[in-house]
């Protein structure tokens, strides 16, 4: 026999042997199959965080933010997953903010809390108030988009509020129509309504006779103040924003992911071990399979060495038949990974308030990809052994022994 026509026999022994035990085939891809889906579904957790804060913060445009004093903890929860917050403090502090040396640009804020199943409100909802001829966040995408700023009576929503350009939404009584929706950011922006801060006051003052409960903004207090730094000066204006201006905590980039990054932290606490758990199992599972097909086919490749396969081919057909339930089992893991986490998507980043944005398609194949091979590939390792006790074997030796 040819040493090409004992490969080809050994390698369709190879799918021959799988579809004859095809329960022992299946508990042995299991463990890949968990492994899989895990190790897919934390990467997939961990790329999407990553992408919404590098799209959110690139949106949000700002190298600074100042709040009041004691605000940093809601101010993370807001900007990173829309939860509706109010606080408030001077509004001489922008001017304060401008003066500071290496000041490019500041935009003040307001935030406003809506009320929830009241009469006078669509639902609690993260209202933003934004001064149109300072704000640096969402003014460039209204002139790119709609050419133009918003109307006192006009709102811009965030990707996640589910209404349509054109509709109306009514907060502390007051109507207001919806010019447009902004695109996905990933961050707390998808569930945010943007208004100008010129129509606060006005749904302040409405809100006394429509509301259930009047909004009630301090007269020219602000939320927060968006700041952009000179390049390479931002820890400089920080630290002199935080001397000069009293009262205020000064909230830089880094503080709002490191924030996102304790949580992801939290939750990989958990998936860690079971994606380790579940290789164990894997490659035990696969170890002991073989180790019994070792024991089965010795008589078989003992054959087959003695009409003229080489060593190399006994071990090829052992360890191929464990790639193949490797790449098998790491396919069904990712489909599986992807559709655990479809499921409790929501659950997960509420629960560790995480933000996240789908990866592109390129960026998911590479990761699909790359867990499909390493299932295989680890599924060969583990069938190496029991693999290399038979090309040791002298062929007459296996024939003999595996009948006894």
């Amino acid at each position: 026999m040819s040493e090409k026509t004992a490969g080809v026999g050994l390698w369709r022994m190879t799918f021959y042997n799988l579809l004859r035990r095809p329960g022992r085939s299946a508990a042995a891809a299991l463990g890949v199959v968990l492994a899989a889906a895990t190790a897919f579904a934390g990467g997939l957790i961990s790329m999407g965080v990553g992408h919404a804060l590098d799209v959110g913060l690139s949106r949000l445009g700002a190298d600074l933010m100042v709040v009041p004093a004691g605000a940093a903890d809601a101010t993370h929860q807001a900007l990173v997953v829309g939860e509706p917050v109010a606080f408030y403090m001077d509004g001489r502090v922008t001017e304060q903010v401008r003066a500071i040396p290496g000041v490019r640009a500041a935009s003040p804020q307001v935030y406003v809390e809506t009320l929830s199943s009241a009469a006078c409100c669509t639902g609690r909802i993260f209202l933003v108030g934004f001064d149109p001829a300072t704000d640096f966040t969402v003014q460039p995408w209204l002139e790119r988009q709609l050419g133009r700023t918003l109307q006192d009576d006009e709102i811009l929503v965030g990707n996640h509020v589910l209404v349509l350009p054109g509709d109306e939404m009514k907060f502390y009584g007051t109507d207001f129509v919806v010019a447009d929706r902004l695109d996905a950011s990933g961050i707390g922006m998808d569930e945010s309504v943007f208004l100008p801060a010129t129509a606060v006051p006005g749904m302040a003052q409405a809100s006394l006779t429509k509301a259930e409960k009047p909004l009630q903004v301090p007269d020219g207090g602000v939320s927060a103040v968006m700041v952009r730094a000179e390049a390479g000066q931002t820890d400089e204006v920080a630290a002199a924003i935080a001397e000069a201006v009293p009262g205020v905590t000064v909230l830089t980039s880094g503080d709002l992911t490191r924030g996102v990054t304790r949580d992801l932290q939290g939750l990989m606490a958990w998936l860690l071990p079971v994606g380790a758990g579940g290789i164990l199992i894997s490659l035990m599972l696969l170890l002991i399979l073989f180790s019994a097909i070792t024991a089965e086919r010795a008589r078989e490749i003992g054959l087959l060495r003695a009409v003229g396969a080489t060593a190399n081919q006994a071990v090829a057909s052992l360890v191929g038949e464990a790639m193949l339930l490797g790449l098998l089992g790491g396919a069904t893991g990712v489909g599986a990974g992807l559709a655990l986490y479809a499921i409790f998507q929501n659950a997960i980043l509420f629960s560790y308030v995480l933000p996240f944005l789908w990866p592109g398609v390129g960026q998911q194949a590479l990761l699909a990809a790359g867990v499909i091979i390493s299932s295989g590939v680890l599924a060969a390792l583990a069938a190496a052994y029991p693999a290399l006790k038979i090309a040791r074997l002298d062929p007459h030796y296996a024939i003999h022994a595996a009948g006894r």
